[in-house]
């Protein structure tokens, strides 16, 4: 098994293959503790002394913010003031129209 290290804590794994990148050893699977695989999650686990043990000072990594970006924030309002703009031109166009029709005339559109 091959284990990618980073402060001694196991940032990657893999059965089949290599790793690429840096600080990789081949480890002995049987070492493993047996609930390795299922609890995995980067930095979890340390390599002290040729064995796997938990990272007592292991933190849950914060989930990424849900949500708009700043830049999709201000494509929006770009948007939205694009539309605003087509829709007066739309509601003068009408209007245009509408009095050409009142006066009987045809529009060369």
């Amino acid at each position: 098994m091959w284990l990618q290290l980073e402060n001694d804590q196991v940032i990657a794994w893999s059965k089949l293959g290599g790793i690429d990148g840096t600080d990789v050893i081949d480890f002995d699977e049987s070492k493993l503790p047996d609930d390795f695989e299922e609890n995995f999650k980067p930095s979890f686990y340390l390599l002290k002394n040729d064995e796997i043990v938990e990272n007592p000072d292991f933190v849950e990594p914060e989930p990424p913010a849900l949500g708009p970006s700043e830049q999709d924030k201000v494509n929006a309002q770009v948007l939205l003031k694009m539309a605003q703009q087509q829709q007066k031109q739309d509601a003068f166009n009408a209007q245009v129209l509408l009095q050409i029709a009142k006066l009987g005339g045809t529009a060369n559109v």
